[in-house]
C-alpha cells in the first residue's frame, strides 16, 4: 500500500513493505518530492498541470526496479497499482478543488505480466453462500447478504449507520468508509471520490432481514449497553462501544464459513463484490448504471475491471440478434 502526506512545500511519498517472515514490519520506502523553488501559486500551478502520463509510466517502471529486503524479490504488481490508485485520488482531488485541468495519471498504469482473474463465485456457488449464511447469526447473515445485494465494498458496509437506511425507498445511503490502521485503530471517512458517495437498493427479503436484524441490535443495546439504540449507531458495531467492527474481523468469519461448509477458499469477501457486479452485468444492466452501484468514478474502470462478464453479453446478444434473422 502506499500514501502521500502534504509536508510544507513539499509531498512525501511512503510505499509499505509488508512485514518479513517473522512477523516484523519492514521499514517503509520514502521519498520527498519538491516542487521547484521560488514559484508563485500560478507557476505552481502551471507546474502542475505539465505532469504528462510518461512522467507517471517512468515512475511506476523505476518502482518495478525496488526489491524488498526480505523476500529478495521487486514490489508486487498489486503495490505498485496501490501507488497508482493513490495518486490518481489525491489528482481528482486536485482537479475537483480547481487546482488542476485534467488528472494526468488518469490511465497511466498498466499491469506488467500476467494479470489474476477476479475471485468470483458462479451463480451456483453464489447460492450455496447464501444457504451457509442461514446458518450463521443474523448478525454475520445480513453483513455478507448485504454485500451480495448491493455490491458494496466491505469497508462501506462496516461504516453503515441505522440513519443510512431507508425502508420506504428500500435504499441505503453509502456515504462513508471504514478503515483498519495499525493495532485496533479504525478511522472511519469518506468515500474517496464523489461517485463513491451514492444509494444502493435492496429487495423486499433483504428489507425484512435488515428490520429483524435492527430488532436484535436494539434488544442488544439495551442489555449490554444499558441505553436505546439510535439512528447514529453503527449497523455492525462493536458490543458495548460505539465503534463500528473491523473489516478484518468479517474477512476472518467469511474464511471459517467457506471451510465449514466445503465451498471454495480462494474466495474472499471482495468477491462478494464482484459477484454482485457480475449478476448485475449477466441480468442485462447497463455499464453506467452497474458503475453508479458500485461507486466507480468512470464506466471505464467498470469495463476494464469485468471485461469477462461484458464479453459474455456480447457473445449471447450476438447470438440473439442472429437467430432473430436467421443468420
Amino acid at each position: 500500500m502506499a500514501s502521500i502526506r502534504k509536508r510544507g512545500s513539499s509531498y512525501l511519498i511512503v510505499v509499505s513493505m509488508g512485514y518479513d517472515y517473522n512477523g516484523k514490519r519492514i521499514n517503509p520506502r520514502q521519498k520527498t518530492v519538491h516542487p521547484p523553488e521560488g514559484l508563485t501559486p500560478k507557476q505552481v500551478e502551471k507546474w502542475l498541470n505539465e505532469l504528462r502520463p510518461e512522467h507517471f509510466r517512468n515512475f511506476y517502471a523505476e518502482l518495478r526496479k525496488v526489491i524488498r529486503p526480505d523476500t529478495k524479490k521487486p514490489l508486487s504488481e498489486y503495490t505498485i497499482e496501490g501507488v497508482h490508485a493513490t495518486l490518481c485520488s489525491i489528482l481528482s482531488d486536485a482537479v475537483e478543488g480547481g487546482f488542476l485541468s485534467h488528472n494526468p495519471a488518469w490511465r497511466t498504469y498498466r499491469y506488467a505480466g500476467r494479470k489474476c482473474e477476479k475471485k468470483i463465485a458462479d451463480e451456483e456457488t453464489a447460492q450455496k453462500i447464501i444457504a451457509a449464511l442461514e446458518g450463521e447469526s443474523i448478525k454475520y447473515e445480513t453483513y455478507f447478504k448485504l454485500i451480495i445485494a448491493t455490491g458494496m465494498r466491505r469497508g462501506e458496509c462496516c461504516a453503515l449507520k441505522w440513519e443510512d437506511i431507508n425502508y420506504a425507498e428500500r435504499s441505503i445511503h453509502v456515504c462513508r468508509n471504514a478503515v483498519k490502521t495499525t493495532g485496533d485503530e479504525i478511522i472511519v471517512k469518506a468515500p474517496k471520490t464523489k461517485a463513491g458517495n451514492r444509494y444502493v437498493y435492496f429487495s423486499a427479503e433483504m428489507e425484512s432481514l435488515l428490520r429483524e436484524y435492527e430488532a436484535f441490535c436494539a434488544a442488544e443495546t439495551e442489555r449490554y449497553d444499558r441505553r436505546k439504540q439510535t439512528k447514529d449507531d453503527y449497523v455492525f458495531r462493536r458490543k458495548g462501544m460505539k465503534l463500528p467492527m473491523t473489516p478484518s474481523t468479517f474477512t476472518w468469519r467469511f474464511k471459517k464459513i467457506l471451510k465449514a461448509n466445503d465451498l471454495p477458499t480462494d474466495l474472499n469477501v471482495h468477491s462478494l463484490r464482484h459477484t454482485a457486479a457480475t449478476l448485475f452485468i449477466a441480468s442485462g444492466t447497463d455499464v453506467g448504471t452497474v458503475a453508479g452501484l458500485l461507486g466507480h468514478s468512470q464506466p471505464s474502470t467498470t469495463l476494464d475491471i469485468y471485461t469477462h462478464a461484458f464479453d459474455k453479453n456480447k457473445k449471447a446478444a450476438s447470438q440473439i440478434m442472429q437467430s432473430s434473422l436467421e443468420i
